[in-house]
């Protein structure tokens, strides 16, 4: 079982720092991020995208995981979908998609991370001396597999 967080940062590098101490954490403690992404929130409410290629290692899910849980949560309300029913079995929450939506204002950041159930403690414990707000959504296996045949289709029809 894997869990879904969110860091929201007040400032636009927060992410990005938040993204140094975990690389960090990882090189000297027994910590490990599975997938990662980073958003900023420009002054003008553009959100800009990067994957946290530096933070996770070869087994990510990459860019096209996360074009779609960036896009669900940073676009979902003003299409007017619910997440169930944009993704079908997916069972992520629709209240932690409108929060962390909400959170990230402009000016703001944040750093999206997949964390297996066992690192979950280490991680939030690396990300504490930020002060980032947190946001948790836990993510079943089941849920982990339809996401995982979702994103196999997206890149063998990419």
């Amino acid at each position: 079982m894997s869990d879904l967080i969110a860091f929201v940062f007040e400032s636009e590098d927060g992410a990005k720092a938040l993204e140094a101490e975990l690389i960090s954490a990882q090189q000297s403690q027994d910590i490990e991020v599975g997938d990662a992404a980073l958003v900023v929130r420009q002054a003008d409410g553009r959100p800009v995208f990067s994957h946290a290629v530096d933070l996770v290692g070869r087994g990510s899910m990459g860019g096209i995981f996360w074009g779609f849980i960036l896009a669900l949560v940073f676009w979902t309300r003003w299409w007017g979908l619910s997440v169930g029913g944009a993704l079908g079995d997916l069972r992520l929450d629709d209240d932690f998609v409108k929060e962390v939506g909400e959170a990230v204002g402009k000016g703001h950041s944040a750093m999206l991370a997949l964390v297996d159930e066992g690192m979950l403690s280490g991680v939030l414990n690396a990300a504490e001396s930020s002060h980032p707000r947190v946001f948790q959504s836990s993510l079943s296996q089941e849920d982990e597999q339809v996401l995982k045949v979702i994103f196999q289709v997206a890149r063998e029809n990419a």
